[in-house]
């Protein structure tokens, strides 16, 4: 990354998020304290559409490895090859937001966004699956021990909308599952028809669950 990209992103952690950088190491990364005053290795990216494995590999081949992963700007998509082997190296990525959340953490490595980690973990748990694994960083291939994988992208919508639908099409490009983001609004007919135009179903966490079960 840039050194002017990893300075913009260090004026920010302070201005902006309150947070002290200590120092930078020799590849460049951000030395930030945390609350309890430990410190932290936080490194800087700046892809502009997916970030892939090939991304995030590098930035861990130093002497100095990072645990948290900021990309500039935020609304690339990180593609789940990097962020299953970010996780796998014990680090967390995320906004300049969540880097101050990390920060509050006795190992800011561990933080996960706490929505996509209830999902997670909830399908993670369920006894019709044995494996869970990122395809972006809002949708999940869920492995079956009876029936195939699915495919579950997460739709932020309060009335969930066939427009919705579509535009995670788009986004994700194939899935089984669009599941409603909360518990609270609904799913409309148009956003059921529109999903299972495409073979997919529209459904809400608890319709999730049993879906699992079956094959």
């Amino acid at each position: 990354m840039s050194n002017s990209a990893t300075n913009w992103v260090a004026d920010k952690l302070v201005t902006k998020e309150g947070l002290d950088i200590v120092e930078r190491t020799p590849e460049d990364f951000l030395v930030v304290k945390t609350k309890g005053g430990d410190s932290f290795i936080v490194a800087v990216l700046g892809v502009q559409n997916i970030i892939e494995l090939s991304d995030v590999e590098p930035l861990f081949a130093g002497a100095n490895k990072p645990q948290f992963v900021v990309n500039i700007p935020s609304k690339a998509r990180w593609s789940g090859a990097a962020i299953n082997y970010v996780h796998a190296a014990s680090a967390a990525f995320g906004t300049l937001r969540e880097v101050a959340q990390a920060s509050y953490y006795h190992d800011p490595g561990c933080y996960r966004e706490k929505n996509m980690d209830f999902y997670f973990t909830a399908m993670n748990q369920h006894s019709h699956v044995s494996c869970v694994s990122y395809v972006y960083e809002t949708a999940f291939k869920v492995d079956r021990k009876f029936g195939p994988s699915l495919i579950v992208a997460i739709i932020d919508a309060y009335n969930m909308s066939a427009e919705d639908v579509r535009n995670a099409k788009k986004y994700y490009g194939h899935f089984d599952i669009a599941l409603k983001s909360t518990s609270y609004g609904s799913i409309t007919s148009q956003a059921d028809a529109a999903a299972k135009s495409m073979g997919a179903e529209a459904l809400m966490l608890g319709e999730l669950m049993s879906r699992l079960a079956k094959k």
